[in-house]
């Protein structure tokens, strides 16, 4: 019986884990999003640009102005995951720049969709097309960091009350 006790980790050791990546999180996630305060026009402008290829594809025109105001309000989406993989100890940094990199690249891609299905939406007066590409954003804003998060690294690994503790 003293045996389970001492190889089950201690309810102190889980909260503290949960306290510490709760507070690495919170930083990173200051200092994220004063890179973006900075920096985060040309990321705008980069998801518009991305876009601008499907667009001509399907005859439609990219307004820069229309895009930037469009992709200010979904562009934070990597804020949050980068700081998600940032915030979790225990797990390589190789491993963690390896996931950032991806994760980024992916919810750059989907930040681009999303400016492309506004613009065509707008194009085709479609309410039905608005709609979607609205859910998608939802979508992609909300759940596509975590998701992400955690397909892309070990979390499992990292967090004491994730592991095994019946060997």
């Amino acid at each position: 019986m003293s045996e389970d006790l001492e190889k089950s980790p201690a309810p102190r050791g889980v909260a503290r884990e949960i306290l510490l990546f709760f507070l690495r999180f919170l930083g990173a996630s200051i200092a994220l999003y004063l890179v973006y305060v900075v920096a985060g026009r040309f990321y705008t402008r980069l998801i518009a640009l991305l876009a601008s290829p499907l667009l001509s594809a399907f005859g439609y025109k990219l307004v820069m102005d229309k895009a930037t105001a469009i992709t200010e309000e979904i562009s934070l989406n990597p804020v949050v995951f980068l700081s998600l993989v940032i915030a979790v100890g225990a797990i390589p940094w190789r491993a963690k720049l390896k996931a950032a990199v991806i994760g980024a690249a992916i919810l750059t891609a989907l930040n681009s969709l999303t400016v492309f299905l506004a613009f065509a939406s707008f194009y085709r007066n479609s309410e039905r097309l608005w709609t979607g590409s609205e859910f998608l954003s939802l979508t992609i804003n909300f759940f596509a960091p975590i998701l992400l998060w955690l397909v892309l690294l070990p979390i499992r690994s990292a967090f004491p009350f994730f592991r095994d503790n019946t060997a």
